[in-house]
C-alpha cells in the first residue's frame, strides 16, 4: 500500500528545509496554499517548530516521535496530530520507512480559529489554559488514514477544485477528532470576539515588543483605553492578565533559544525582557516543571539520540 503513495518526497537535506528550521517555518511546496501534503522517507527531522498544524501517518516502518516532553513509537497505521508551535522531532528506526505528512493553517478549521490565528500565541495559551494538549495520537484508524490518503492524492493530482476538496477533507478529519474527544476546541462567544477586536492592536504590539520592558499604561494606550478598561477587556479576550500573556510569549521564545542557540541562560532571560534571572527561572519552571538549564540539557540529549 505504501508504494502507491510515494511520489512527492519531502527532502530534509534541501536548503529550503534547513532554512525553515532557522526561520521557524517549514518547507511548503506551494506557499500560496494554506496546506501541504507529501510523503517522507528521510532519516528524520531534528527538533523544530512551526506555526502550522501537522498530521503524520505511518505508512511503512516505525518512527520515534517526540512532541514536547512526550516521546513514543509510531508503528504502521499510527497517526500523530501535532498542534502549531509545538516542539517536535522524528527519527526513523526501521530501514523501510515512510510517513504521510499533512501540514495546514489552523484557521482552515473553524470560525473560532480564524478569529485568533492572526495572533500566533493566542490559540496556544487558550489550549494550555484548558489543560489540553494540541497533540494526540490515534492507533491505526482506517477512516482517518483514508481521508489522509485522499488528501495526498488531491494535492498531487491538482484537479479543478482540489483546494476546496482538501479543505473539505480537513473539516471531516477535525469533526472526527472532536466527536471522538481527541480534541476540544474552546467556544468563542460574541462577547469574547468583541473584546478581541478591541485589544487586537495591543496583542500585535506585545508580539513585536515582548523582549523589552513594557508597562501596562503603554500597552493600554496602544488600544486607546484606560488601564482599568484595558485590563478588564484584555482578560475577557485572552482569559489571561497582561503579565500572564506576556510571560507566556517570553517563555515560548526562550524555549527556542535554549534549544537552538548557545546563549547562556542569563543572556536569554535578559534578551526576553525578564527583569532578573531568578524571576525567569521561576516563571519557566512554573510552565515546564524544570529549570531552563535542565530543559536545555534534557532536550539536547534527546536531539543527539
Amino acid at each position: 500500500m505504501g508504494n502507491g503513495l510515494v511520489s512527492e518526497e519531502f527532502n530534509i537535506n534541501s536548503v529550503e528545509y534547513k532554512n525553515a528550521i532557522v526561520a521557524n517555518e517549514f518547507y511548503m511546496a506551494d506557499s500560496n496554499l494554506p496546506f501541504m501534503a507529501c510523503t517522507y522517507r528521510q532519516v528524520g527531522a531534528p527538533l523544530h517548530w512551526h506555526h502550522y498544524w501537522e498530521i503524520l501517518c505511518q505508512i511503512e516502518g516505525n518512527t520515534r516521535i517526540k512532541v514536547g516532553n512526550e516521546e513514543f513509537l509510531s508503528e504502521e497505521g499510527d497517526i500523530t496530530v501535532i498542534g502549531s508551535d509545538e516542539l517536535h522531532s522524528t527519527q526513523k528506526i526501521t530501514s523501510r520507512h515512510c510517513l504521510l505528512i499533512l501540514q495546514f493553517w489552523g484557521s482552515l478549521l473553524t470560525p473560532y480559529m480564524k478569529e485568533i490565528e492572526q495572533f500566533k500565541y493566542l490559540s496556544n495559551i487558550i489550549f494550555e489554559q484548558m489543560g489540553h494538549n494540541q497533540h494526540f495520537r490515534i492507533k491505526n484508524n482506517y477512516y482517518v488514514r483514508g481521508l489522509l490518503e485522499k488528501t495526498l492524492k488531491e494535492y498531487r493530482d491538482k484537479q479543478l477544485g482540489y483546494e476546496i476538496q482538501i479543505q473539505a477533507y480537513l473539516m471531516q478529519l477535525f469533526a472526527f477528532f472532536l466527536r471522538n474527544q481527541y480534541l476540544s476546541v474552546p467556544q468563542m462567544d460574541a462577547k469574547k470576539v468583541e473584546a478581541l477586536e478591541k485589544v487586537k492592536d495591543s496583542l500585535i504590539y506585545l508580539e513585536n515588543n515582548y523582549n523589552r520592558e513594557i508597562t501596562l499604561h503603554e500597552v493600554a494606550a496602544v488600544s486607546c483605553m484606560s488601564v482599568y478598561n484595558f485590563c478588564r477587556i484584555f482578560k475577557t479576550a485572552t482569559d489571561s492578565t497582561l503579565i500572564e500573556y506576556l510571560n507566556y510569549i517570553r517563555i515560548r521564545e526562550a524555549e527556542k533559544l535554549l534549544l537552538f542557540s548557545e546563549l547562556s541562560v542569563g543572556k536569554i532571560a535578559m534578551d526576553m525582557g525578564f527583569s532578573s534571572l531568578s524571576y525567569f527561572n521561576k516563571v519557566f519552571k512554573r510552565k515546564n516543571g524544570i529549570s531552563p538549564l535542565n530543559y536545555r540539557k534534557q532536550n539536547s540529549t534527546n536531539s543527539e539520540q
